[in-house]
């Protein structure tokens, strides 16, 4: 008996299993799954545009690439402002008076309103209303910003 059981499954076996990958293949289920994994690949890093100081006194904004660390665009924007100039940047002339080690601990968007909350090592700025521009400028690189509140460990500084 499970001799002819097991002579019956090969034979179904060997006889439907080219027509299955036949189907399978013309579904287009196998390059939908190349695509998700191509995109996937793609979406770790993000452009962002971030605001450095120019030796005229603007503040240009400025394509970085930024690995995905946060949950949307505002939260990677503002590591790759905090990370300081790129290369390109600073061969550019534009340098950063964001202190070194600055730490983005949060972030949120209410009321057209970007609240930054900062490390307190964000108080050892070089210049902070040269700072507090950078910032400003590259969060009003966002359309949908109106403004900026810059808090440092949670307290309202600006």
């Amino acid at each position: 008996m499970v001799l002819i059981w097991v002579l019956f499954t090969l034979t179904i076996v060997a006889f439907g299993y080219p027509r299955v990958k036949q189907a399978v293949v013309e579904s287009g289920v196998l390059s939908l799954l190349d695509q998700a994994t191509e995109a996937k690949q793609y979406t770790n890093v993000r452009s962002v545009r971030v605001a450095f100081a120019s030796f005229d006194g603007s503040y240009p904004l400025s394509t970085v690439s930024q690995p995905r660390l946060g949950g949307n665009v505002y939260h990677d924007t503002f590591e790759a402002l905090l990370g300081g100039p790129t290369q390109e940047a600073l061969k550019q002339g534009q340098m950063s008076f964001i202190a070194p080690g600055t730490k983005l601990r949060g972030l949120t968007l209410s009321n057209k309103i970007l609240f930054v909350d900062v490390s307190k090592e964000y108080l050892q700025s070089p210049d902070m209303q040269k700072a507090y521009a950078q910032m400003k400028q590259t969060s009003l690189g966002f359309s949908n910003v109106k403004d900026l509140v810059v808090l440092v460990e949670g307290r309202m500084i600006r």
